[in-house]
């Protein structure tokens, strides 16, 4: 029996906001985040513990869609019901559009600034290029925003209807977590950079 809509946007919330709470506590607190996990306190840090965490997170992802989207589908691609009817043709175009270029944002991103960049690296103290190409012409946050896309385009292009709220649970919570990653948890001058500025 499915949760309540409530009950289970708080659920999803909790199960899927860590993953935005770590990232902001690495790139705010680097220095406490290196003593935790015994990186040192500067120097190029083994970036071994980014890779498993960012892995780790995407697993923890695919397994709230496949707990969510499994019972909503009963487990099986409704393809029959996704060709039935022009609306779900063009929910499905709509959905694919949206795949495709959320995945171009988050490819665009490793071209851009390499994996090293990409799993905060600058942070820990390696060299990664500042980037104002593409696709920083258009957009300061790239891969979250690719991420969102990905997230709505594939919930789209499965939806049954355009306006069912409770379909489109995962993508909301992914909204409201990168909504918060994008202008609080990784906005602005990380937090440690300031502390040190104030003790000089």
């Amino acid at each position: 029996m499915p949760l309540p809509f409530t009950t289970a946007l708080a659920v999803y919330g909790a199960v899927l906001g860590p993953e935005r709470l770590v990232y902001g506590f690495v790139y705010h607190f680097t220095p406490s985040f290196r003593r935790l996990a015994g990186l040192g306190e500067s120097g190029k840090a083994d970036l071994t513990i980014m890779h498993t965490l960012v892995s780790s997170f995407k697993v923890v992802q695919l397994l709230a869609v496949a707990s969510d989207l499994g019972p909503k589908l009963k487990w099986s691609l409704p393809l029959a019901a996704m060709l039935a009817d022009s609306s779900s043709l063009v929910r499905l175009a709509c959905g694919l559009v949206l795949v495709a270029m959320g995945q171009a944002l988050n490819v665009s991103i490793y071209y851009a600034i390499g994996s090293v960049g990409v799993h905060y690296g600058h942070q820990l103290g390696h060299t990664v290029p500042w980037c104002t190409g593409w696709p920083f012409t258009w957009l300061s946050n790239p891969q979250y925003i690719g991420v969102v896309l990905t997230f709505w385009g594939i919930y789209l292009g499965l939806a049954p209807s355009w306006t069912d709220l409770e379909w489109f649970l995962i993508p909301l919570v992914i909204s409201f977590w990168y909504f918060w990653s994008c202008n609080l948890l990784e906005a602005g001058t990380p937090r440690h950079t300031l502390s040190a500025k104030k003790g000089k």
